[in-house]
Order: structure tokens, then C-alpha cells, then sequence
């Protein structure tokens, strides 16, 4: 036991210490071991008014437990619930949620449906707090200075990557995704050089080749722009630029507000050139109807 570190199980470790912290760091760690895997997505600020203490008290309760500070214990916690929740995990604690939401709902029309709309619009209401426009501005800046755009997302995020790739090249040519099971991803990668970007959709369990694509790019010198779920995840860590959407579990887990931000993201580049994307758009409809694409009213 004494062989411990704080790393090796955070919440066993925060619980045998709790009594030994000043009664104000005490409401903090009650804080973490209550919020669960929720406490990942706050902010020191957001702790302290949760619990009536100082900020400092925050970051004090995580260097009284053997951390350097609050942003190293919170990546630990973070690591610990999301790699230790396996699918199986991750379902009844979505399962959970989901009825403590409903519990909670005291809506009239409360029925699962409508409680999960509504949860999801908040989330659409809170995006603007995890992705200021100063950040979102900045990813256009990228994905439109970039040579070439390489678009990566693995696994659950690889429909949303070839998506946000098909819509992309009508806007600009210069963008190809990275996809699994025709070259390795590694064969694609194979042209990549300084100047051009990453880009990665990339939420926990983090798959590693994702990770390692965007190692590649930073060792070429190419810039890393991601969507991840933490400002702490690996994903972000390893990114130039990160647009955050916090991650939740469910049994879906890509939200309404991730589409929205990629949405977003099209939007305004394809302002930035409206003639061309317009003249793009056209000629592909008639490459379209030349090759009888798309059923007609009147077939």
C-alpha cells in the first residue's frame, strides 16, 4: 500500500486521503468523487463556485494529494474513466444517465424522446462556451491556408470524417480523407509535407492510429487542427488547434453539437467562396445527370 503513487487509482487514492485534507479541500475532493465521470469537463473556476471555495483551494486540494496541479490530476481522472470504461461499461452508464435525466424531468411531456432533445439543444446552447469564435475563426483560417487537408477519424468517427470530406472538396480540391481498408493509412500519408494540415475528429476510447497520424504531421511539419473532447484528451495534446466537444456516454455518443460545428466549419469557407463552390456544385450535378445518378420524378 505504501508502494502506491496517486496516478495508480485516483479515486481510491483521493478517498483514503480525504480526511487528512483542510475541511475547504475536503469539499473539493467530495466534489470529484461524487461528479464522477462529469468532473473531466470542469474548469478550476467552475469547481470553486460548485463548492463555495477560492480558486487556489482547487489547485491546492490537487498538490496536497501529490499532484503538480489541478490540470495534472484532472488528465489523470480523465484517463482512468474513460479507458477503464469498457463498451459494456460505457452502456450502463449511458443507460443510467439517461434515466436520471428522466427522473429529473419535470417537464409535462417527460418521456425519454423529449428528455433527450432537450438535453441535446443544451448542448447546442453550450457549444459556444467550449468553442469561442475566436478558436472556431482560427480552424476556418486553417483548413483554408492549408496546401492539402488531410482528414482523419477512425472507428465511430469515421462516418462524420468522410462526410465532412465530401462537402469539403466542392469547397476546396486540395482535401482527400484518410480511409481504412483500401491503402494503409500510413500509404496514404505518404505525400504529406510542411504546409499542409491535419485534420482529426477524435473522441475517447482514443484510437491510436489516429494519434499517430497526427504525430506524422507534426514530425513533417504539416499543422494539426482537432475535434476531441477534452482540452486534456491525447488528441489535444498533440494538436496545434483544439475544438472541443465534451464527450458523454451514451449509447450514441456523437452529439447533435458536433454536427453542428462541422456544419458550422463548411459554412464558412464555402462563404469565403461562393462563385467557386457555386460553379463546382453545377458541374457536378451535370456529371451527375450524365451518368443517370439520382432517380427522377417520373421514373
Amino acid at each position: 500500500m505504501s508502494d502506491m503513487r496517486p496516478q495508480d487509482d485516483t479515486i481510491r487514492w483521493i478517498r483514503q486521503r480525504h480526511d487528512s485534507l483542510s475541511p475547504s479541500q475536503r469539499r473539493v475532493a467530495q466534489f470529484l468523487l461524487e461528479g464522477g465521470i462529469d468532473v473531466i469537463h470542469f474548469t478550476i473556476t467552475e469547481i470553486a463556485e460548485a463548492v463555495n471555495v477560492n480558486s487556489s483551494t482547487v489547485v491546492r486540494t490537487a498538490q496536497a494529494l501529490g499532484f503538480d496541479g489541478f490540470p495534472e490530476l484532472q488528465s489523470v481522472l480523465r484517463s482512468q474513466f474513460l479507458n477503464q470504461a469498457k463498451i459494456a461499461q460505457r452502456m450502463q452508464i449511458g443507460s443510467q444517465k439517461l434515466m436520471d435525466y428522466l427522473l429529473a424531468d419535470t417537464e409535462a411531456d417527460a418521456h425519454i424522446f423529449n428528455t433527450v432533445l432537450r438535453d441535446e439543444l443544451q448542448t447546442l446552447v453550450d457549444l459556444p462556451q467550449h468553442v469561442p469564435t475566436r478558436l472556431f475563426d482560427r480552424a476556418v483560417d486553417m483548413l483554408d491556408g492549408a496546401r492539402q487537408v488531410y482528414i482523419v477519424g477512425l472507428g465511430a468517427s469515421f462516418p462524420l470524417a468522410l462526410n465532412f470530406g465530401i462537402v469539403l472538396r466542392y469547397i476546396r480540391p486540395q482535401a482527400r480523407v484518410l480511409t481504412p481498408g483500401i491503402d494503409p493509412i500510413a500509404a496514404q500519408l505518404f505525400p504529406l509535407a510542411a504546409g499542409d494540415l491535419i485534420f482529426s475528429l477524435c473522441f475517447a476510447r482514443y484510437t491510436r492510429e489516429t494519434l499517430t497520424v497526427m504525430d506524422v504531421g507534426r514530425e513533417r511539419g504539416a499543422s494539426v487542427l482537432t475535434v476531441t473532447d477534452s482540452h486534456v484528451s491525447p488528441a489535444a495534446k498533440r494538436a496545434d488547434l483544439a475544438l472541443i466537444v465534451p464527450y458523454r456516454l451514451r449509447f450514441y455518443s456523437n452529439t447533435v453539437a458536433l454536427f453542428a460545428l462541422l456544419d458550422a466549419l463548411l459554412g464558412a469557407l464555402s462563404l469565403r467562396y461562393p462563385e467557386k463552390t457555386r460553379e463546382r456544385l453545377e458541374r457536378l450535378e451535370e456529371l451527375y445527370r450524365q451518368f443517370s445518378l439520382y432517380s427522377s420524378d417520373d421514373d
